[in-house]
């Protein structure tokens, strides 16, 4: 009998939705990004044709660093429009705000804090390009990955608190969607590897 190569470690495969002892159960709640829905997935003695397999038995583990990498560079690009959205929001809150007779953004604690947001949105935007181009053009972009995923999910954070900090009540109020936006990105630090698995990564590649 002629046995098949392996790589070791896990394998990759695709489960259809259907098959036996599949089971899509209950959903959860959570404090932000709850337009993208979590649930809980339950395999139960199924059996997968051997087509399902994805990249050879073992060979799972540069799928999924792959996919990492796409994930961790493509999808947090969109965040960086998402700090534009709120740089935009707190400059025209700060134009037209008056407090003691001026706009809020004559005040220098007011205007410094949205300079630091156009300062860390420019940033992240250069890092993501960088990382993205790398994607495109090298065999891996792991530690360009992580370093564009740690700090625009940070960099995000630390928007939105200080875009809910400008807007004062009303950005503590759902109806101006400032606090979602908060509570949106207290979740990128953590899917996709959290904050700290970013920095291991990072750490790895420079041989620490």
């Amino acid at each position: 009998m002629r046995r098949r190569a392996t790589h070791g470690g896990v394998t990759a495969f695709l489960v259809e939705r259907g098959t036996q002892g599949f089971l899509v159960t209950q959903r959860f709640e959570k404090m932000g990004l709850r337009t993208s829905p979590l649930g809980e997935r339950v395999f139960d003695d199924v059996r997968v044709p051997a087509d399902a397999v994805l990249g050879g038995l073992g060979g799972g583990a540069s799928i999924f660093t792959h996919a990492m990498d796409w994930e961790r560079i493509c999808l947090f690009a969109s965040y960086v429009g998402t700090m534009d959205r709120l740089l935009e929001k707190s400059i025209g809150h700060a134009r037209t705000r008056i407090q003691f007779g001026q706009a809020i953004g004559k005040f220098q604690a007011v205007a410094h804090r949205i300079v630091d947001m156009k300062v860390a949105l420019e940033a992240v935007r250069l890092l993501t390009y960088r990382a993205a181009s790398r994607l495109g053009r090298t065999r891996t972009a792991s530690m360009d990955a992580a370093m564009a995923k740690l700090f625009v999910s940070e960099s995000l954070v630390k928007t939105a608190l200080d875009a809910v900090q400008i807007h004062g009540g009303y950005g503590y109020m759902t109806e101006y969607e400032i606090e979602r936006a908060l509570r949106d990105a207290t979740g990128d630090t953590i899917y996709s590897g959290t904050s700290e698995m970013q920095r291991n990564i990072i750490a790895r590649w420079l041989g620490l």
